[in-house]
């Protein structure tokens, strides 16, 4: 290791259990940790930071909790003042310091604040508009004076050069991966559809809703996880029969869901990636998802894409999955097949390549 840190905003990779972001940081610092590098990394969090998972990284690295009121003055105030002895910053989570004396590479994974009310409506908790409008300011000014943009996909590297004014030679491609490993695919399926809940409109948790009624009325079980059953109450949808409403689940669980489910729905209106989608396939879940933003990137030609505004749309394409075993068998092989080809390792090598380039540029070392 040489004498260049590079300081890590790893909250959201600290915290267990995670979601995209989360799971993004926690893949990289497991993958860069055994890599030879000529920098050090250090790694800062909060006080959601689970023991366990600061217990795992200290092991290949220093790892500070830094304590805020809040995560404005964690993101703008605290994490400035304790890394600005560092030489670099990686900001991993759609937000950096706006007046840091250190330079600055964002992870950008999407914009989709600028597409909510266009793309996308329905109502969002009035705190989420405070930070909501924290947050598309920042990034509209953090963004263009980043020395490198990570991103996780083509599509939304467009969007951000599109959107924030970043020239295309400087925004990197980093895709993400599944976090299970493609085997076996489970069979025969069992006749249930799975669904990840959320109250975030651009999730579309209300058009599933429907498309479960319209399926459970043909007798095909749907079960939706990651959301309490208290908070499918704010969706103005009829009630639905044979759904189970599984609230959050553990690794274990939910692996074990993805691979008995007969098909796996994913029907969000907007994505900087779609994570999700990858790890049904590596788990040999057939995938129904959308046509729309990153998602024909994600999914290749191994799901099922539909019109994810129409629930009749949605329950049309799992009912021809779920009633031909054939393409269920044959989708659930291309899934696996597909998702193999992406992986966490090749996240972290053009991480480190990133990471490189701009100390080099900075003269900080040699390429």
């Amino acid at each position: 290791m040489g004498s260049c840190v590079i300081a890590v905003d790893a909250r959201y990779g600290l915290q267990s259990p995670r979601r995209g972001i989360g799971e993004y940081v926690f893949q990289l610092m497991r993958r860069l940790a055994d890599m030879p590098r000529s920098y050090d990394l250090r790694l800062y969090g909060d006080r959601s930071a689970d023991p366990s998972v600061v217990r795992e990284f200290q092991a290949a690295y220093a790892v500070e909790i830094l304590s805020a009121p809040n995560f404005f003055w964690w993101e703008q105030r605290v994490f400035p003042l304790a890394v600005r002895q560092h030489q670099l910053v990686h900001a991993t989570a759609n937000i950096g310091p706006l007046l840091s004396s250190v330079p600055v590479v964002m992870t950008v994974h999407d914009v989709i604040e600028w597409r909510r009310g266009h793309l996308f409506g329905g109502k969002i908790p009035w705190r989420h508009h405070l930070s909501r409008l924290y947050r598309m300011n920042a990034l509209k000014r953090a963004a263009p004076r980043a020395q490198l943009i990570l991103t996780v996909s083509r599509h939304a590297a467009s969007d951000i050069h599109t959107v924030l004014g970043v020239p295309r030679d400087r925004i990197v491609v980093t895709p993400l991966a599944p976090k299970y490993s493609p085997g076996e695919v489970t069979w025969p399926k069992d006749p249930y559809v799975l669904a990840l809940g959320a109250q975030d409109p651009r999730k579309n948790t209300a058009g599933m809703l429907e498309a479960a009624r319209e399926l459970t009325a043909l007798g095909i079980g749907v079960k939706i996880v990651g959301m309490e059953a208290r908070r499918l109450a704010q969706f103005p949808v009829p009630e639905v029969p044979n759904l189970e409403v599984l609230g959050m689940v553990g690794d274990d669980r939910l692996e074990e869901l993805y691979r008995r489910a007969g098909c796996f729905v994913y029907p969000s209106l907007y994505e900087g990636f779609g994570l999700p989608v990858l790890e049904a396939m590596a788990l040999g879940c057939p995938v129904v998802t959308g046509g729309n933003s990153s998602l024909p990137e994600v999914a290749g030609t191994a799901a099922a894409l539909a019109d994810t505004l129409d629930p009749h749309a949605i329950a049309q394409a799992v009912q021809q999955i779920m009633g031909d075993p054939v393409r269920q068998r044959e989708m659930a092989e291309q899934g696996l097949a597909w998702a193999g080809t992406f992986d966490w390792q090749t996240t972290a090598d053009l991480t480190h390549q990133s990471y490189e380039q701009v100390l080099h540029h900075l003269g900080h070392g040699a390429l």
